[in-house]
């Protein structure tokens, strides 16, 4: 047996300084910005950690903060950001020199068989090492290959060829989906919110579930004479429940000044804990019989408010009007054309929701299927995305390069993803910031009884595609690369192929030759206490709609198979 000599984070790591520069990573990060993963650990901490495993122990601390990137102590003068700042030429150097003084390389080989999001690695490949990434998880893996592999391998350049064709699906959407979310002359809707209903078991009315019916309520001194909600109205001999515009400035405490007197939507209520009440009979409406742990669920759906700007100005707010009922109702009977074909073509999934009742309460409430999570309107937006995205890949091939193709294609697959994650039956609205809230915020997949829908033609399309696409040449920045260049800045020698992400279980690594690697750096999963597998299905099961051609995983080897 080989021994090696004790290395620096079997001595000492400077923990207090990680923990402030953990701190600086909860703002933007062009990393995290790719896609959503649970638990992902901050760059700062990865770093230390891989370079603690590779340096020797005779390193002194003040060496080892210069090489994570901070300036030798006694010229510290400005605040540094080490998720921001990759390393010098000169640090990259000098690590490279210490580990050949180790391990007989310059670039050792680093592993991580947990890889999940990708921090290890990520900081592993922006000094330059030979990184061994693998997660069982696809969805983990795509998500890699698009925070390391790609940008190393093609450089910033490739944010022009992202935006053409992110342009091109957003045009074509617009095209195949404007008739289903019509607008008024002068207005574009850009959202509308719904309520999940379910009909009264004592006076038959249907009846509108949602915790409060705030619409606005943002905290800005320049705000405050614009707060908006709806006032639920029962219609006992229509038996359903209409919707009144309440608008008007802040009143006292949490209320909206009317002339009438002050107006609290959360004392309008109509669910909580789980619990109904009518407002068209005043019943209880108990939650065993909400609940329907089937296909043939009793909730149902409905509009209760638009969200639309005017002539260009800022949002304003309508209960719904015809127009927008119609474009529901030419939804639904396109989607009723359409499913047959889409179900026989598998670009619409049957695929089933998770039973672990801890962490996925959804089956509780009838969805027991991925598609269930997403109304009528909402499916027949992201199947048709799905269909561009598929046209797009048949264009891609013949202007590029495969691997350019699996590049561009990934990163349309992941606006997709976030397109999905913000416009569900899981997702949900923030009065107070007037902005969609992404469905995979916490670590359990939850019914919102109240839930928006963003306008599937390109607003959905390229308002997810802003908030994600620009983080690819900011990416590239972070390891240092600018426009007309590829890899990292003083590492002439560096090549992609050093760079290996595979899909694979942690307990059958046949792919990877045997004395290989030199460090195993990892952060292993949590049992139980975060279901991966579970909730990374929410975007599974539309990545293998998309990438399944493109990126066919071998289960034997774990590699990644070409087009």
């Amino acid at each position: 047996m080989t021994t090696r000599k004790p290395v620096f984070i079997e001595k000492i790591m400077p923990v207090k300084l990680l923990n402030e520069q953990v701190y600086y990573e909860h703002g933007g990060n062009p990393f995290k910005g790719l896609h959503r993963w649970y638990s992902r650990k901050p760059l700062s901490f990865s770093r230390a950690s891989v370079l603690g495993s590779l340096l020797p122990a005779e390193v002194s601390i003040e060496e080892f903060e210069y090489l994570l990137g901070l300036e030798w102590r006694r010229f510290r003068s400005k605040e540094i950001k080490l998720y921001k700042t990759p390393p010098s030429p000169e640090r990259i150097a000098r690590v490279q020199e210490l580990c050949e003084q180790m391990w007989g390389t310059k670039t050792p080989t680093v592993l991580d068989a947990f890889a999940g999001g990708g921090s290890i690695p990520f900081e592993a490949a922006r000094y330059g090492l030979k990184v061994l990434a693998s997660d069982l998880n696809p969805v983990a893996v795509v998500t890699m290959k698009a925070a390391i592999e790609y940008p190393l391998k093609f450089g910033p350049d490739l944010q022009q060829d992202i935006d053409k064709w992110v342009k091109w699906v957003g045009d074509e959407a617009e095209k195949r989906l404007a008739e289903f979310f019509p607008s008024l002359p002068g207005e574009k809707v850009q959202n509308y919110l719904w309520a999940h209903t379910v009909v009264c078991p004592n006076c038959e009315s249907t009846v509108p579930l949602s915790p409060n019916w705030w619409l606005y309520k943002r905290p800005e001194k320049q705000n405050l004479n614009k707060w908006c909600a709806v006032k639920p109205i029962p219609n006992l001999e229509q038996k359903r429940v209409d919707f009144e515009l309440v608008k008007g400035k802040k009143g006292k405490g949490n209320t909206i000044e009317t002339l009438n007197g002050e107006y609290d939507p959360d004392d309008f209520a109509t669910v909580g804990r789980g619990v109904g009440k009518c407002p068209c009979c005043g019943s209880v409406i108990e939650n065993d019989y909400i609940c329907s742990p089937s296909k043939d669920s009793k909730l149902q759906h409905c509009i209760y408010a638009v969200v639309y700007k005017k002539h260009g100005n800022g949002i304003e707010f309508t209960t719904p009007r015809e127009v927008d009922i119609q474009g529901v109702k030419l939804a639904e009977e396109a989607l009723a054309t359409k499913k047959d074909c889409w179900e026989e073509l598998n670009l619409l999934s049957h695929d089933a929701t998770p039973t672990n009742a801890q962490y996925s309460m959804i089956r509780n409430y009838g969805i027991v299927e991925w598609q269930q999570c997403f109304n009528p309107r909402q499916i027949l937006t992201l199947v048709s995305y799905v269909e561009i995205l598929n046209d797009v890949k048949d264009k891609l091939q013949i202007e590029y390069e495969l691997e350019k193709v699996e590049a561009i294609m990934t990163y349309l697959a992941l606006v997709l993803d976030r397109c999905i994650d913000h416009n569900s039956r899981l997702s949900g609205w923030h009065s107070s910031r007037a902005s969609v809230d992404r469905a995979s915020k916490t670590h359990a997949l939850n019914l919102a009884w109240n839930y928006p829908e963003v306008a599937g033609t390109g607003e959905l399309w390229r308002w997810c595609a802003d908030a994600f696409v620009s983080e690819y040449e900011s990416l590239c920045l972070l390891f240092g690369t600018k426009p007309g260049t590829i890899g990292i800045p003083g590492i002439e020698t560096f090549e992609p192929k050093s760079i290996q992400i595979d899909s694979a279980s942690a307990d059958s690594l046949v792919h990877i030759p045997d004395r290989s690697i030199n460090a195993i750096v990892t952060d292993p999963p949590y049992y139980g206490t975060i279901p991966y597998a579970d909730l990374s299905d929410f975007f599974y099961v539309w990545q293998k709609r998309t990438l399944g051609d493109i990126l066919k995983w071998n289960q034997e080897t774990g590699q990644v198979n070409k087009l």
